[in-house]
C-alpha cells in the first residue's frame, strides 16, 4: 500500500533528479565558457605581445609603456596592473598624438594662461577628480560611502584651485583609511592605491603649470610696462620740442598723463596679482611635500601590514598564507612555462613529547631555533614558512630534489646539534625532512604537497633525524 509518505518521497526524487540534471548542464555550459576564455586567453598572450613589440621601437614614453604592457602579458601580471598600463598607454597615446585622436596645437603663452584661469581648468578639475572618484567607488564598500559623498559635494563645489587642497587632503585620507582598514591582498590595494594617487598627481601638475604660466605672464607684463614707460618719456621729450605746436602739446601731454595714470594702475594690479600667484604656489608646494609625506608614510604602512599578514608571530618566519600564495605562483609558472621548483616538508620529531615533558615554552624555543639554523642555509629566492604546529615548509624555485636534498641535509644536520638546558637536563631535537619536485603530470600544488608528505612520513617510520627524496 503506497503511502502519503512514499508519495513525498517519489516526488522528491523527481526533484532532486530535476535538479541534477539542471546541475550537469549548468557545469557543461560553464566549461564550455571556461574553454571559450581559456582559447581567447591564450590567443591573446601569444600575439598581442608580438604586436606590442613591433610598435615598442623607438625612445619615446608610448614605446617605452608599449615595453612595459608586452612584460607585463609575456609574465601573466594580475589583471590591476594590465588595466594600469592600459591607463598608461591611453594617456600616452594622446599626448603623443597616436591613433584617431588629433593632436592639440600648440599655443602661445597667452592663450595657455588665460585657458588655465578661466573656468576651462576649473571644469577639467571637476571632471578628473570626479573619475577618481568613480574609481574609487568601484572598490570602496559602503562603509566609505558617506565620506565619498561629502568628497564628491567638495568637487562640485570648487569655485578655484584654491579649494583643490582640501579636496586633495580629503581624497588622501580616504585613501589611507582604506589602505588601514582593508584585508585584501596587499600587492592588489598596493597597485590600486599607486594608482589613484598617480592620478592625482597628475591633476595637481596642471595646477603648478598653471601658477608657472601665471609668473610667465605676469613677468612679460613687466618687461611690457618697462618698455611703455620708456616710450612715454621719449614721447614727453618730443612733445617739449614742439612749442610752435602749444595746441598739440597740450593735447598729446593729457593723452600721456591719462596713459600713465592707467599704467600705474596697470602695475599696481600686476604686483597684487604676482603677489596672490606666489602665494598660492607655495601654498601648493607645502601641500605636495605632505602629499609626497603622506604617500611614503601609506606605503610604507602597507608593506608593515602585509608583512603582518604573512608573518608567522610566533618564529618570525613566513605563515601559511604567505606558502599559498608563494606555492600557487611557482605552480603557475611550471604549468606555463615548465619551470621546475622543489619543496621540503621539516617536521620537528618527537615534538609533543617535548611540549608535554618540558613545557610550552621549551618548544616555542625550539621551533624558533629550528627557524633561527635553517634560514641561513638556503637560497636567497627559497621560501621557508610556518605551515602548521612543528611543521615547516621550504619553497625552491628552479632547483631539483638533488639541490633540495643538499640544503635538506644541511638543515638536518645543523638542527640535531642544538641543545637547551632545562633544570640541568639537555633538551635535543631533531626533524624529518620530506622531499619532492614538480613531476610531469602534476597540475595542482596538493599534488605536490602529498608526495612530500608521505616523504617525511617514510622518515619518521624509518627512525627519523633524516631526509627522504619521493
Amino acid at each position: 500500500m503506497v503511502t502519503q509518505l512514499d508519495e513525498k518521497i517519489v516526488l522528491l526524487k523527481e526533484q532532486v533528479k530535476k535538479l541534477q540534471s539542471q546541475k550537469d548542464s549548468l557545469i557543461k555550459e560553464l566549461d564550455r565558457i571556461e574553454e571559450k576564455f581559456e582559447n581567447q586567453d591564450r590567443l591573446y598572450r601569444k600575439y598581442l605581445p608580438l604586436i606590442i613589440d613591433a610598435l615598442a621601437a623607438g625612445d619615446t614614453h608610448f614605446s617605452k609603456v608599449c615595453c612595459d604592457l608586452g612584460a607585463a602579458l609575456k609574465k601573466g601580471a594580475s589583471f590591476v596592473k594590465i588595466s594600469y598600463i592600459f591607463e598608461k598607454l591611453k594617456t600616452a597615446m594622446i599626448k603623443e598624438g597616436i591613433g584617431p585622436v588629433e593632436p592639440k596645437r600648440k599655443k602661445g603663452i597667452f592663450a595657455s594662461i588665460m585657458k588655465s584661469s578661466t573656468n576651462n581648468f576649473i571644469e577639467d578639475f571637476k571632471v578628473s577628480y570626479h573619475g577618481i572618484l568613480d574609481n574609487l567607488r568601484s572598490i570602496l564598500d559602503n562603509r566609505y560611502a558617506t565620506r565619498m559623498d561629502n568628497i564628491a559635494h567638495k568637487i562640485s563645489s570648487v569655485a578655484d584651485t584654491g579649494d583643490i587642497t582640501d579636496i586633495r587632503e580629503s581624497m588622501f585620507s580616504l585613501i589611507f583609511s582604506y589602505i588601514s582598514e582593508t584585508s585584501q591582498d596587499r600587492e592588489k590595494v598596493n597597485s590600486f592605491v599607486q594608482d589613484i594617487v598617480g592620478k592625482i598627481l597628475d591633476i595637481e601638475a596642471k595646477v603648478f603649470i598653471s601658477h608657472d604660466q601665471t609668473t610667465s605672464l605676469l613677468s612679460s607684463n613687466l618687461g611690457f610696462d618697462t618698455l611703455l614707460n620708456t616710450e612715454l618719456t621719449d614721447l614727453q621729450k618730443t612733445s617739449d620740442v614742439a612749442s610752435s605746436l602749444d595746441d598739440l602739446k597740450f593735447q598729446i601731454t593729457e593723452r600721456l598723463r591719462s596713459i600713465e595714470k592707467a599704467l600705474n594702475k596697470k602695475q599696481l594690479q600686476d604686483k597684487e596679482i604676482q603677489a596672490a600667484a606666489e602665494k598660492s604656489r607655495n601654498v601648493f608646494r607645502s601641500g605636495f611635500a605632505r602629499l609626497k609625506q603622506k604617500l611614503e608614510k601609506a606605503t610604507k604602512y602597507s608593506e608593515k601590514l602585509e608583512k603582518k599578514l604573512n608573518q608567522d608571530q610566533l618564529t618570525g618566519s613566513f605563515n601559511r598564507r604567505a606558502y599559498d600564495k608563494k606555492i600557487s605562483e611557482e605552480m603557475e609558472r611550471f604549468l606555463r612555462y615548465g619551470t621546475i621548483f622543489s619543496l621540503l616538508l621539516i617536521d620537528a620529531d618527537n615534538f609533543k613529547k617535548v611540549n608535554d615533558r618540558y613545557g610550552h615554552s621549551i618548544g616555542d624555543r625550539c621551533l624558533k631555533e629550528i627557524i633561527k639554523r635553517s634560514i641561513p642555509l638556503l637560497g636567497k629566492n627559497d621560501m621557508l614558512a610556518r605551515y602548521g604546529g612543528e611543521e615547516f615548509a621550504v619553497i625552491m624555485p628552479e632547483t631539483d630534489s638533488g639541490g633540495a636534498k643538499k640544503a635538506a641535509e644541511k638543515v638536518r644536520k645543523t638542527i640535531e646539534k642544538i641543545e637547551f638546558l632545562y633544570k640541568n637536563e639537555k633538551v635535543k631535537v631533531t626533524v624529518s625532512i620530506g622531499i619532492t619536485q614538480t613531476q610531469e603530470g602534476d597540475t595542482d600544488h596538493l599534488q605536490i604537497f602529498e608526495r612530500a608528505d608521505i616523504a617525511v612520513y617514510k622518515a619518521k617510520e624509518n627512525g627519523r633525524n633524516q631526509v627522504v627524496v619521493h
